[in-house]
């Protein structure tokens, strides 16, 4: 017996605009490649509160009015006050001890832990997607590790906007560029730097 699997219809352009915006955070992302840019000065709940306003203006509501920080357990008090004081939901992602030593694939050094954001906030995204209302992927970072997450969100008709960091921050292979969707008005792809704003 075969089992047929029917695809999420297309939904019209008006329905798709009065969804809501799943606003996830890679923070490591963020904040070392704003830090290795502007150091002491970033101003990052400035830069945070505009963007969540380009993401109202441009793109749509965010769902339940929040965003979501993937962190790992070093995230600063600091930083998640002003992350809990902008709506954003904090999500700590521990390191994941080895059981035996191994090459980092980026940098090469031999770890004894790995970090646990990138898979969390791939795996989280993935399953939030399923929600009904959401209408629109909005990831901050740069890292071509999310391109898993993209490529599954267009399975999903769900429209993915990229706001990176800084424009050091963009992987050189720019898989995840290709894979932002663009604005049904000005025809752009949905990508705002945060080292512009």
């Amino acid at each position: 017996m075969r089992f047929l699997t029917k695809k999420k219809p297309l939904a019209p352009l008006a329905s798709i605009m009065t969804r809501k915006v799943l606003l996830l955070v890679d923070w490591d992302n963020l904040f070392l490649n704003l830090f290795a840019v502007f150091n002491q000065q970033i101003n990052l709940a400035r830069r945070l509160e505009a963007m969540q306003n380009w993401i109202q203006r441009e793109v749509g509501e965010l769902l339940g009015g929040y965003g979501f920080v993937f962190a790992p357990e070093h995230f600063s008090s600091i930083h998640q006050q002003m992350c809990v004081n902008l709506n954003m939901r904090l999500m700590i992602c521990p390191k994941r001890p080895l059981e035996k030593p191994k090459r980092h694939p980026k940098t090469g050094r031999m770890i004894t832990e790995e970090d646990t954001v990138d898979e969390t906030l791939i795996w989280f995204g993935t399953m939030m997607m399923r929600h009904p209302d959401i209408g629109f992927l909005c990831l901050v970072s740069g890292d071509d590790d999310y391109v898993p997450l993209f490529e599954e969100a267009a399975r999903q008709r769900v429209k993915r906007v990229l706001i990176p960091p800084t424009l050091d921050s963009l992987s050189k292979s720019k898989r995840l560029i290709m894979l932002t969707d663009k604005h049904p008005k000005t025809l752009r792809r949905m990508i705002l730097r945060l080292d512009t704003l």
